[in-house]
């Protein structure tokens, strides 16, 4: 008997356009031709049997009658990685990258399916798998060597290069159970870039170790990609993978997503990120509002009305406003009952992705409000914001700390900022002079100071 086991993550639906699909296979068709292919993945599935107990898999190989769930770490895979690529594959953890690669390299077989390797592989999947920790360095480069399948005339010929490479000077004659992990990945690479493969196999490697063996790393890697060999690259950095990669794919869920130019299948895979996270922050913020029953109403105090006013143009509501414009957030609320004077108004705003772009404080006193039965207006001023041109929410709440008393504004309002070309990133322009003169640093320190040297109207 058997349940399905589904990913626990936040569900975001995924739309890729017929334009782009068309694009993506023209630049990665489906099907290549035989000599054009490294690596030949068909209809491949892998299924985990997950059961409540670890004594269950015993039992299950005597009796179907035991219960387990099915966990599909990938589902139906059709790729041909074509030769002399260098393919990004992208994924968030769990989605299936790192399965594919061990079925590619044989360590994991498929559920169902066939994959056909074309050439010798190296894979840095585990650097340090494969390692007799008893063993010395030198000792394991030939034992490693060998489970590669690398005659031992030809070990003995690139031992040099890999000890180069792997530069951890006498610990090499050392056992690796003395090694520090950076040790170990060190040689653990040297070993796999120095075997002559003809598809080189990389699984975030490059996330451990110092950032001069990373640089290293790279710059053989390089060497490969000019040699014109196959490298399958797993990074979590799309700057790296943009940068290194020729084409892409990205994975999810256990099934293939998009394939093709490396631009376009980062953009999709950065776009559906920017989902994740919109989706997990709306999510974690309605589990909080339920938690704290945040009001806008009681018998106590009731929030009336909220509006943004431009203090520019004859102090108008709007929720347009002019880049540089000085804005007021204006809250209407009224006290129904006695109150302590402790009652304090704060606000947020947040881009259209629920990043916090500026927050204030719940202790600051310059937010205490008038407590006094009665109606109140309270306002904020924004002079001449220097938010950037774009779409904002602003979202805020009265607190009253000593009652337990939490008031959310009765609406978000929306503040969309527009004018001013910026060629530039963020959301938040921070104003910048430049300086040009004819002293170098030693002259600088000659002459005095550097503001006594710079002009002050630069500094003004």
């Amino acid at each position: 008997m058997a349940k399905k086991f589904t990913r626990n993550t936040v569900a975001v639906n995924v739309e890729i356009t017929d334009d782009v699909k068309e694009a993506l296979n023209e630049n990665w068709p489906d099907k290549i031709p035989d000599k054009d292919v490294a690596v030949d993945i068909k209809n491949v599935t892998k299924m985990y049997k997950i059961y409540k107990k670890p004594w269950y898999r015993i039992v299950n190989a005597f009796s179907s009658k035991v219960e387990y769930g099915k966990f599909y770490a990938l589902k139906n895979i059709n790729v041909q990685f074509p030769k002399g690529e260098t393919i990004g594959i992208l994924g968030v953890n769990g989605s299936g990258k790192s399965t594919l690669l061990k079925m590619v390299t044989g360590v994991v077989k498929p559920t169902k399916g066939s994959i056909d390797v074309k050439g010798r592989i190296s894979a840095m999947l585990e650097l340090t798998s494969g390692f007799d920790k008893e063993l010395t360095g030198y000792e394991n480069i030939m034992l490693k060597a060998t489970t590669l399948g690398i005659p031992i005339e030809e070990i003995e010929q690139r031992v040099p290069d890999i000890i180069e490479f792997a530069d951890i000077g006498d610990h090499l004659y050392q056992p690796v159970r003395t090694y520090s992990s950076g040790m170990k990945s060190r040689l653990g690479f040297a070993i796999s870039v120095n075997v002559n493969p003809d598809i080189l196999i990389v699984d975030e490697v490059l996330a451990v170790g110092d950032d001069t063996f990373k640089l290293k790393c790279l710059s053989k890697m390089e060497e490969f990609r000019k040699e014109g060999k196959t490298i399958l690259f797993v990074s979590h950095s799309l700057f790296t993978i943009r940068g290194f990669c020729t084409k892409a794919m990205w994975i999810k869920d256990g099934e293939l997503m998009a394939k093709g130019d490396t631009a376009m299948v980062s953009k999709l895979y950065e776009d559906y990120l920017k989902e994740i996270r919109t989706a997990k922050k709306i999510k974690a913020r309605e589990e909080r509002e339920d938690e704290e029953a945040i009001m806008d109403k009681s018998d106590i105090f009731e929030i009336i009305s909220t509006r943004t006013i431009d203090l520019d143009i004859n102090s108008k509501h709007r929720a347009n406003f002019n880049y540089g414009a000085s804005i007021i957030i204006e809250i209407v609320y009224e006290v129904k009952k006695p109150m302590d004077n402790n009652l304090i108004c704060c606000f947020s705003i947040r881009d259209i992705e629920e990043h916090e772009v500026f927050a204030t404080n719940k202790q600051n006193k310059d937010n205490v409000v008038d407590s006094s039965v009665g109606r109140h207006v309270f306002r904020f001023i924004l002079p001449k914001s220097r938010l950037l041109p774009g779409n904002y929410k602003i979202a805020g709440e009265f607190w009253n700390n000593e009652s337990g008393l939490h008031f959310k504004f009765a609406s978000i309002r929306q503040l969309n900022i527009v004018g001013k070309e910026f060629k530039g990133g963020g959301v938040y322009a921070i104003p910048y002079k430049t300086m040009k003169d004819n002293y170098s640093i030693e002259e600088r320190d000659k002459n005095g100071t550097l503001n006594e040297i710079i002009d002050a109207d630069v500094l003004n």
